[in-house]
């Protein structure tokens, strides 16, 4: 009895040791991506494992990258993806988590590698979704933000909220956490892509709680108004396509970062001078802050310096002519995404507005492929009528008594007066070509859909946008067709 109980371990030890072997050669290599389903699971066996190491993790997810870029979702079947669309999703956030929660293991490189997964799982996620869902995807400027259910808190049909289990159904923020979001104008497509390491994200919201109420504000730094607290249900609800919610691993020092910066704050406020939003990105001078140096601030003065956000510092990335344009500082910089691989934060939850998902990732690749023009083609931003005035005469009037009658005559948007004139010329510049390129990209991907039944892919709107740049510089260079041209009196080549 003994010798078949000896002799069944040493059968079961031999498969375990067998099975584990191959399990480790598994992960080798990403698997197949023909079932988006057992590949998710795969993925998530593999970095959740031991010998999933800094070597193993640049070699893999970089593979991975690869193959994700180069997936035709429209070649799979459509009613399993509709079908497992929850279980997939469920399994990316499931593996976005593991890996931040292990970004102490890796270096700098793999680390960079992981942020390059972490936007297309998203894109992933948001895809399958909306398709399952049956989305109606919507413009921004098609909902009333201020009337929706609140991001994070509220449970929609068009709301996709993940967190760690730990949390359960009750959100409770604290002091010192951080919201990074993702606006839905240009300008948020603009400062997501303005990296060299591009991101999902264009803002930073920094949490404090009252420790008498328990009253929870947020203090922003916005362009035409500076740094300032907003209600907190108010800034959820603030025009933003996806949210991801960090708590640092140190809570007391993130308790005194938001004592620090709410004093700073408010004493700047009630003194009647508030500190003014930074439009050169110059980290360097705390005297002007934007969203992104509110909690750099913060936390800096909580340690009298020694804890330096971001823990790893992007790279100014958008051409010459747009920075000097811009009077950005050149060189390292802090984008809000860059906050999504910082390891001394946890990662606790993410939600997606999936109505606005895909106008998002149209916004992407459109901001993706204008800084590839630029940089590669050495495209440059030629001011229209439009952006000339609104830098000029409306811009000078603005900061007169007379810009209430002109702001009505001429049906004017209200702005601050504090935003320079380069900044306004430019913003209405890059609003002008990204809402002739959101148009064009909508139609195409629409038709795409027509036709396949999903979506285009990243990798296609970046086609579909080259080929279109290629057709209207045809238009361009032609005298007899140059008033066909849409862009290219904006954006072309020196």
């Amino acid at each position: 009895m003994i010798s078949y109980k000896i002799l069944g371990l040493l059968v079961f030890t031999t498969l375990s040791s067998a099975q584990a072997k191959r399990n480790i050669a598994n992960i080798q290599g990403p698997p197949e991506l023909s079932d988006l389903l057992k590949a998710s699971e795969e993925i998530l066996y593999a970095v959740e494992s031991p010998s999933f190491d800094n070597k193993l993790c640049k070699s893999y997810l970089g593979l991975l990258e690869k193959n994700l870029d180069a997936l035709a979702l429209k070649m799979l079947p459509l009613e399993d993806l509709k079908n497992q669309a929850q279980r997939i999703a469920d399994n990316s956030w499931k593996i976005r988590s593991i890996l931040h929660s292990r970004l102490t293991e890796f270096d700098q490189e793999c680390v960079y590698q992981i942020q390059a997964n972490f936007r297309q799982f998203r894109f992933v996620e948001d895809y399958l979704l909306e398709i399952a869902n049956q989305v109606k995807h919507l413009s921004p400027s098609q909902i009333e933000f201020q009337k929706q259910p609140i991001p994070m808190r509220d449970s929609t049909p068009n709301y996709y909220v993940t967190r760690t289990t730990e949390l359960g159904k009750d959100l409770k923020f604290e002091d010192g956490d951080v919201l990074v979001t993702r606006g839905v104008s240009f300008l948020s497509g603009m400062i997501a892509r303005l990296g060299s390491r591009a991101t999902q994200f264009s803002h930073i919201v920094f949490i404090n709680k009252n420790d008498k109420t328990q009253e929870l504000k947020t203090i922003e730094s916005y362009v035409g108004v500076g740094v300032a607290f907003y209600d907190f249900d108010f800034a959820l609800k603030n025009e933003n396509a996806r949210i991801l919610w960090l708590r640092s691993k140190d809570k007391l020092l993130a308790k005194k970062a938001a004592n620090k910066i709410s004093a700073l704050v408010k004493s700047r406020l009630e003194s009647q001078n508030p500190i003014k939003y930074d439009y050169e990105l110059n980290f360097n001078d705390p005297t002007t802050m934007s969203c992104a140096e509110v909690s750099q601030v913060a936390f800096a003065m909580a340690t009298d310096g020694k804890f330096t956000i971001p823990y790893y510092k992007n790279e100014i990335k958008g051409s010459e002519s747009l920075v000097s344009r811009l009077k950005i500082v050149p060189g390292p910089t802090f984008e809000p995404g860059d906050m999504e691989i910082d390891p001394r934060f946890d990662l606790l939850g993410e939600f997606q507005d999936l109505r606005l998902t895909r106008d998002s990732r149209q916004k992407d690749a459109i901001m993706s492929e204008v800084f590839r023009w630029m940089n590669e083609y050495e495209y440059q931003l030629v001011d229209s009528a439009k952006s000339k005035m609104a830098g000029g005469i409306i811009w000078k009037v603005r900061r007169t008594f007379l810009w209430p009658l002109v702001k009505k005559a001429l049906k004017l948007d209200d702005f601050s007066k504090e935003i320079p004139s380069n900044m306004l010329s430019t913003v209405t510049l890059i609003n002008q070509i990204g809402e002739i390129l959101v148009q064009e990209m909508k139609m195409m991907d629409l038709s795409y859909e027509k036709k396949h039944g999903v979506p285009m892919s990243g990798i296609e709107m970046s086609q579909a946008l080259e080929r279109y740049r290629l057709d209207d510089l045809s238009r361009y260079q032609n005298k007899r067709t140059r008033k066909l041209s849409k862009i290219h009196s904006m954006l072309r080549a020196k």
